[in-house]
């Protein structure tokens, strides 16, 4: 089975996506599929993620993508080329120029393609550039999504939204996975230190993700100010890049607080740097306000962290399996949380344990790819 994979970035910092598309494509191909991923790159753009064992062709976006997200007329052509080459064409997300160029290359081919949404039919997610994309919806996207051999949604949740869109197409749930080989041998906790120091003696929450409204960072911000006036050695470590320059107002809101000092800004780690914050936290937190499958709970989890997430995030069975605390997005309710955890430092490590059970049992990209193929295979015949 030859399937090919369409993504808007491999770039580190387009976010779930990403690690979505290497542990997927990996896994696919260790069960003998054959995979390639097609991908836009923006001029000068380095750092690009390259799934093990999978054939990756990037193409440069061209100055067309200033007003639709990653076009590129190389692409386009490519696609129009190759796409009789595959059994079926896998697209990720919707929205940006190579997903509709793998819809036409696909009809053209007389193709099946299958739809992920990765939670861009959330309401605030529909909300966000809601005018444009209520236009670009009408005319072209509920069209190639109703055309679709099928929709892959990650939770029930998201299968209530895309109905909710006006979807007739069939909806197959399959959630995300990591990789526990990865997360294994984490480094020492005081190897993180070594950059930021800072972090010595103190317990440490943990916030992954990017630095966007949407992220709930507010929230955060308002309950971590309640608890660090008390609890002394608490540091709040946010790790992400930063958009649409949102990091400057979060940092207006640590000033009014009175806790600026109490926090460090990292940026966007990877690799080693990233599994060493993991391995350093105390409590992980992701105060969302939307989200589609959040895989930052998913690696705090198999890194044995008590979680902290919101209803919005759409894994109420972390509160099921006793693996953390899901809570409305409310600052009170966040400090409540942070404050049960924090003095309970046994409570912390059982939610760890049983996070860790839940997500190696249930949530592996081995698993996660023998129902992929399932769909593969469903569409096929």
């Amino acid at each position: 089975m030859r399937v090919l994979h369409i993504v808007a970035s491999l770039s580190h910092k387009w976010g779930g996506p990403i690690p979505v598309i290497k542990g997927l494509s990996e896994a696919l191909v260790r069960k003998d599929v054959e995979v390639s991923v097609f991908a836009p790159v923006k001029y000068g753009e380095r750092e690009i993620v390259r799934p093990e064992g999978v054939e990756v062709h990037t193409f440069r976006q061209d100055l067309l993508s200033k007003i639709w997200t990653a076009h590129s007329c190389s692409l386009s052509k490519v696609l129009r080329k190759e796409a009789k080459n595959f059994d079926l064409i896998h697209i990720h997300e919707i929205w940006h120029h190579p997903h509709f160029a793998a819809y036409l290359a696909a009809q053209k081919a007389s193709k099946p393609y299958i739809v992920a949404i990765h939670g861009a039919l959330e309401p605030r997610a529909l909300n966000y550039k809601g005018l444009k994309k209520k236009i670009y919806a009408a005319l072209i996207q509920k069209r190639i999504l109703n055309k679709a051999a099928a929709i892959h949604a990650i939770t029930q949740e998201e299968v209530e939204h895309i109905r909710a869109f006006g979807v007739k197409t069939p909806v197959i749930i399959i959630p995300n996975g990591v990789d526990p080989k990865e997360f294994k041998d984490l480094p020492p906790r005081e190897e993180i230190e070594r950059f930021y120091p800072e972090l010595i003696g103190k317990r440490v929450l943990l916030f992954l993700g990017r630095i966007h409204p949407i992220k709930g960072l507010d929230i955060l911000i308002k309950a971590f100010g309640q608890i660090a006036k008390i609890e002394k050695n608490l540091h709040l470590l946010i790790v992400g890049p930063d958009e649409e320059g949102y990091r400057s107002q979060i940092e207006r809101f640590l000033e009014t607080e009175g806790i600026i000092d109490r926090v460090t800004f990292t940026g966007m780690l990877i690799r080693r740097k990233k599994l060493a914050v993991l391995s350093r936290a105390d409590i992980f937190i992701l105060s969302s306000y939307s989200e589609g499958f959040s895989m930052a709970i998913l690696e705090a989890m198999v890194c044995k962290l008590p979680v902290v997430i919101t209803r919005q995030c759409h894994f109420s069975e972390v509160a099921e399996v006793g693996a953390g605390i899901v809570i409305e997005p409310d600052a009170k309710q966040l400090a409540d949380a942070l404050t049960t955890l924090i003095d309970n430092p046994m409570l912390c490590k059982k939610m760890g344990e049983n996070g860790h059970k839940f997500i190696t049992e249930k949530f592996t990209w081995d698993k996660i790819a023998n129902q992929m193929i399932e769909l593969y295979h469903s569409v096929l015949q």
